[in-house]
């Protein structure tokens, strides 16, 4: 009889490994899975930052990132319980006052390593930044992350506005 229920035991661990429990980000550490952590970290580098929810029921963020106006979506959430998620994209929209088009995005997007930007028909422009946290990243390098996004925003202000706010990266 104990033979029976070990190899039993042993399955059952395995089907619960297979099945992947969700496991919590550590505490130290910044993740999609832990949305409220995302806005104390956004915090903790100066920036405002409020959790709301998209039209599905999935987490979003309503952040200023150096004066810039930003959500931070959340993507490969779960669809049934909208956690869980496994990445972030910052997005932040404009309407230049000069003109800017598909070569100067082309441009920017070279010199901006992991931004993506789009022109869109009405000439809006559109900066987004893709981050995959997984179970989470060191708060050094979504610091890091953040920093890199709020001077890719003080790069394209410049170039799609005739005045524009201070700059984020003359104060950090």
């Amino acid at each position: 009889m104990k033979s029976v229920h070990i190899p039993i035991a042993h399955c059952l661990l395995g089907l619960a490994l297979c099945v992947g429990a969700s496991v919590p980000a550590r505490a130290d550490e910044v993740s999609a899975t832990e949305p409220q952590g995302v806005v104390a970290a956004l915090k903790a580098s100066g920036d405002d930052a409020v959790l709301t929810h998209d039209d599905s029921g999935d987490p979003l963020i309503q952040a200023r990132i150096g004066g810039w106006a930003t959500q931070i979506v959340f993507y490969d959430c779960n669809e049934i319980t909208h956690g869980a998620c496994q990445s972030l994209q910052f997005s932040a929209n404009f309407q230049p006052e000069k003109p800017f088009d598909s070569v100067a995005a082309a441009a920017f997007a070279r010199d901006n390593r992991f931004a993506a930007v789009t022109v869109g028909a009405d000439k809006s422009v559109n900066v987004s930044w893709d981050v995959v946290t997984g179970k989470g990243i060191d708060p050094s390098v979504f610091a890091l992350v953040v920093k890199s996004y709020r001077l890719a925003l003080d790069t394209i202000g410049t170039q799609v506005f005739v005045s524009h706010p201070r700059l984020a990266s003359a104060s950090r």
